[in-house]
């Protein structure tokens, strides 16, 4: 997986001295599949079904879907690629994600629609390569990103139906631009790097507004979903090297750290549900899903101790007159209701 694709708060989260307590949570462990050495659990839907992919004993990834007591469904894409990762399901359980292979720079993004078929994403008649994430059930729109053939830049994207729409415009100076989520009302999530290639920033693009979301002043912030109520999961990288989880609360401007006991150096916090769950994954190869105190959790979960919340100068939410960041180029279709 790419380095970007899980990222914490090093030194600049200690600094932090506005942090406050947050309330109790609550970590429900994911059943892997049969054969798993490894499970990464990439989303989940308002139904409990969650999507992601497995390691088995050949090193061979796959993707899975199904409810949390462990019947799952697994496929693969095939056609000459070499391992599948379902990276999103909406209430319907249509999927989004990417295969690897050979002939590509990240893998080729497809559709899984809830009755099995497989539809490969095509621009101009041409399969995209890149990731395939964010998905939801309101005309099966879906985002992601796509490594241009021609300039080698990755540009982020909105299909339909597995159907290339256009591309994602943030009106910034920007190396790639990385869309992971979108919610019911077309606000879509994720991470951008600046000119430089290094250094990521978390953003949320609604009504055409960009705002920046920094977790802290390491430049590894990433954004990798989000609901209706603007309640986002992402992660950072530590001076270490380290992935680390938070949600970020879009309303209030507070971070919360998802901090998982399972021994593992770091975590990542990918899809959310409208209820609030969080679908995590650690680098011990356990998964995850994650709610706070006051959402109700599937069965099965315990409580943890609680996460450390701070607020963030650099995380710019949305104000009344509508936000305080560069307006975004136009991008089309308008949806209405609209790292690897």
């Amino acid at each position: 997986m790419h380095a970007r694709h899980g990222m914490l708060f090093g030194t600049a989260l200690v600094a932090l001295a506005a942090a406050l307590q947050a309330d109790a949570a609550t970590l429900v462990p994911v059943t892997p599949p049969p054969g798993a050495t490894q499970t990464i659990v990439f989303g989940i839907n308002k139904h409990a079904v969650i999507t992601g992919s497995y390691i088995d004993s050949n090193g061979v990834t796959h993707g899975f879907f199904g409810p949390l007591n462990g019947t799952y469904t697994t496929f693969d894409y095939g056609n000459g690629t070499t391992g599948t990762a379902a990276r999103a399901i909406d209430d319907d359980g249509n999927i989004t994600g990417f295969a690897e292979g050979p002939n590509y720079v990240v893998g080729v993004e497809f559709f899984r629609e809830d009755d099995g078929t497989l539809k490969t994403i095509e621009k101009d008649g041409a399969p995209l390569d890149g990731v395939a994430q964010g998905i939801i059930k309101k005309d099966e729109t879906s985002t992601g990103d796509y490594v241009d053939p021609d300039t080698g830049v990755r540009n982020g994207y909105l299909a339909k139906d597995g159907n290339y729409l256009s591309d994602v415009n943030l009106g910034r100076n920007v190396y790639s631009t990385n869309p992971r989520a979108l919610n019911w009302f077309g606000t879509l999530a994720g991470f951008y790097y600046d000119p430089d290639g290094t250094t990521s920033h978390g953003f949320i693009l609604k009504n055409g507004i960009v705002q920046v979301v920094d977790a802290d002043d390491s430049g590894t912030t990433a954004l990798e979903g989000i609901n209706k109520k603007e309640f986002a999961a992402g992660q950072v990288i530590d001076s270490q090297g380290e992935p680390h989880a938070f949600t970020y609360d879009n309303r209030t401007g507070v971070f919360t750290t998802i901090d998982v006991p399972d021994g593992s150096p770091g975590q990542q916090a990918w899809g959310v549900n409208d209820k609030g769950q969080v679908a995590v994954s650690t680098n011990s190869g356990n998964s995850y899903i994650y709610c706070l105190k006051n959402v109700l959790c599937p069965r099965g979960g315990r409580t943890i101790p609680d996460g450390r919340s701070w607020t963030h100068a650099a995380a710019l939410h949305y104000g009344r007159n509508g936000r305080t960041s560069a307006k975004a180029a136009a991008s089309r279709p308008t949806l209405h209701g609209a790292r690897r």
